[in-house]
């Protein structure tokens, strides 16, 4: 439960409202001509694609990315080149400063993206163009006609983490091995051993590290939609809902809290605690690694997790990313070494079975704030 309470910042939306409608009213005409034009222009590029095209975009994009950034952006060259890419604003450079889970995201957005052309009947091809994970442009993609392979959509719009009602018993050994099909990089560590428990303490360790570094904690609370009104706003980031803060509490925050509540003691101190209790529930761990931390590693790794988490809920089994150990040192660089893993891990799970699955709750942007305006 969070109980951080501060009743003076009520009292103050009203004088912040006031203060800021003059400045709404001014300049008014310019910012709704603007935001005419750029709607325009936006559809104007959707247009390009037709509606099977639009919704192999959708489908794309409801891939999973750290604090739900959605951090893609696609340049329409023509109805079958497009040019996948970062937007910087969506990057994370207090977690993620060396782009590896944004590059994750990535591979795992391109394979919704290969599920959903196959669906409606598209090939894709596609190399990656990017040198750097600095760079904003990604891949190349191609798309051709072809026959189309029905796919079960559904995996990819009702794929969510779940974060709380793990139960506790070990993965079947039908369901691990079906697991395990999806690629050597794959380990499972069961509840009580020692690599279960390695996992366990350094995640609550490396969690309380990061909930007392401001930089990341300041990261965190600019992506947090508290309130319904930004939620419907941006359409990215962690909403109360998505993050399984219900009933009272949930009420409670999303009318009171705001990006500097994530700096108080008492939401600190409450994260920490929530990580403590979840690190005991569930049927373990899930470690996926590789043999490097390359630009192309990267993003096909990103694509193998992706079609792992695709066929979970079929098990009735959820994983919850908890990657706090490969973002703070020095757990960063003890994991494999602790683990006895032979590669790098790029992803951290924890896994177990529900007892009902639920639906997902994650924000998303329309398809149309996602294109950018093709150049020459």
């Amino acid at each position: 439960m969070f109980m951080y309470i501060d009743r003076r910042r009520f009292f103050s939306y009203s004088g912040a409202f006031a203060l800021g409608s003059a400045s709404l009213l001014r300049g008014n005409c310019a910012l709704v001509t603007q935001a005419n034009s750029d709607q325009l222009a936006e559809n104007l590029e959707l247009a390009k694609l037709g509606q099977p095209l639009t919704e192999v975009l959708t489908l794309a994009a409801q891939a999973p990315s750290g604090h739900n950034t959605q951090p893609w952006t696609i340049r329409i060259l023509d109805k079958e080149h497009w040019i996948v890419g970062i937007e910087g604003s969506r990057r994370l450079p207090g977690v993620d400063p060396t782009a590896r889970e944004t590059l994750l995201s990535l591979g795992a957005f391109l394979e919704n993206l290969i599920i959903g052309a196959s669906h409606y009947g598209y090939r894709v091809d596609y190399r990656i163009i990017a040198t750097s994970p600095a760079d904003s442009d990604v891949l190349d993609i191609r798309l051709q006609e072809a026959r189309s392979s029905p796919q079960n959509l559904q995996r990819i719009k009702l794929r969510r983490t779940v974060r709380n009602g793990f139960r506790k018993e070990p993965i079947q050994s039908a369901d691990l091995k079906s697991l395990m099909n999806y690629g050597t990089g794959l380990q499972y560590f069961a509840p009580d051993t020692a690599g279960a428990k390695c996992l366990a303490e350094g995640t609550v360790e490396a969690n309380r590290q990061q909930a007392y570094r401001d930089p990341a904690e300041e990261e965190l609370g600019k992506w947090i939609r508290w309130s319904t009104a930004d939620a419907a706003k941006y359409r990215n980031g962690l909403t109360p809902a998505s993050m399984e803060i219900e009933g009272i509490a949930g009420w409670y925050v999303s009318h009171f809290y705001d990006r500097a509540s994530v700096l108080s003691k008492s939401f600190r101190e409450t994260t920490i605690k929530q990580v403590k209790e979840r690190v005991g529930q569930g049927a373990g761990w899930l470690v996926v690694s590789s043999p490097d931390g390359a630009l192309a590693t990267l993003i096909e790794t990103g694509r193998r997790v992706e079609r792992m988490w695709l066929t979970l809920r079929d098990m009735k089994m959820a994983i919850h990313p908890m990657t706090q150990m490969l973002e703070e040192a020095p757990w960063r660089e003890q994991v494999a070494r602790n683990l006895g893993t032979q590669s790098a891990p790029q992803f951290l799970f924890r896994v177990g079975y529900l007892t009902s699955y639920p639906n997902p709750t994650s924000i998303r942007m329309p398809a149309s704030w996602i294109v950018s305006r093709s150049q020459a």
